[in-house]
């Protein structure tokens, strides 16, 4: 009788050792959300190239704009994406629960004038219209930051118009704009057909050009319950990032063909080559405490905001993610 005691005990414990293990196994299925922008070639590189596959995950690719991302990390429909640091640091002040794990790459927005414009500089912009794809976006953020070093009032010193991406070439055609803030390679577009001069390209313009602009971005949620898999998926990414630096003219392809971008991919090819996709955990975790100071003293964010605590709340470093 003991001895059946002791065996059924030992059934017990081994099945709940069992149930722990399967309870504790990192979720293998995960959902990326993307915008549609060349920076984003790390992402279809993952993807398409298998970057993902060798970590082990069965990925879900959705597309969405700025909103609709950040709607789906919020309502947990989306797990990990591929973000513009400066469109997520407001809203995790205002209690988004997501965190950057590393940074991906400098560059990808342009500040755009209208050829019909006499628009030269930054400070040429004060009292006139900008486009943007939407308010809060990184381009907008940006923007704002580069128009409060020139000393215009980011808030009020010019008028703010978002349209859809696709629809601000016309909008500046169309007399609605003086000028654009836009991420690649709609931007770029609009200067190669002669609608506009760059005024600011944050892939060469100092000290824009030094910053970690993308970072990986994971929802809150996904990561508190699967690190090793929110570590599987920001490797997947890192590597292939570092392939698009090997390899920008395949990617540029790639991106197109699969049709994740628009545009010629000789000249998204010609993009990617002025990006530096050079992933870092450290360069991604200080570009948050560079552009949280500076949104602060845009406005952007509160004043009563301790950015310090907010980029370390931000941020979160992963085993195995160097």
């Amino acid at each position: 009788m003991k001895r059946k005691i002791v065996a059924i005990l030992g059934a017990v414990a081994a099945l709940s050792v069992a149930v722990a293990v399967h309870a504790a196994a990192p979720a293998k299925k995960i959902r990326v959300g993307f915008f549609g922008t060349i920076c984003e070639a790390p992402l279809f590189a993952a993807y398409e190239q298998g970057f993902f596959k060798e970590e082990g995950l069965d990925v879900e690719m959705i597309r969405g704009d700025a909103n609709t991302l950040r709607e789906g990390l919020a309502l947990n429909k989306v797990d990990v994406t591929d973000g513009v640091l400066m469109q997520w640091i407001k809203p995790i002040e205002q209690g988004l629960k997501v965190k950057f794990t590393a940074g991906i790459h400098t560059g990808c927005i342009q500040i755009l004038a209208g050829n019909k414009t006499k628009i030269r500089s930054l400070k040429d912009l004060a009292g006139k219209r900008v486009g943007v794809p939407a308010i809060g976006g990184g381009p907008h953020n940006l923007a704002s930051r580069a128009l409060f070093t020139a000393g215009i009032d980011p808030k009020n010193g010019v008028t703010w118009k978002a349209f859809p991406m696709s629809e601000l070439e016309l909008a500046l055609e169309k007399g609605e704009i003086d000028a654009i803030a836009s991420a690649d390679p709609i931007a770029q577009i609009i200067v190669d057909k002669g609608k506009a001069r760059s005024i600011l390209n944050s892939a060469k313009t100092t000290p824009y050009n030094q910053e970690y602009c993308c970072l990986v971005v994971v929802n809150g949620k996904f990561i508190k319950e699967h690190p090793d898999t929110a570590a599987a998926a920001t490797r997947a990414i890192l590597k292939a990032a570092r392939w698009v630096s090997k390899n920008p003219q395949a990617a540029a392809k790639l991106s197109v063909d699969k049709k994740y971008v628009p545009g010629n991919p000789e000249v998204n090819a010609k993009i990617l080559s002025g990006y530096h996709y050079v992933p870092s955990v450290k360069g991604g975790e200080n570009a948050i405490l560079i552009a949280a100071r500076e949104m602060k003293e845009t406005g952007v964010l509160n004043k009563s905001t301790d950015v310090n605590q907010l980029a370390k709340f931000s941020f979160q470093k992963l085993k195995g993610v160097e």
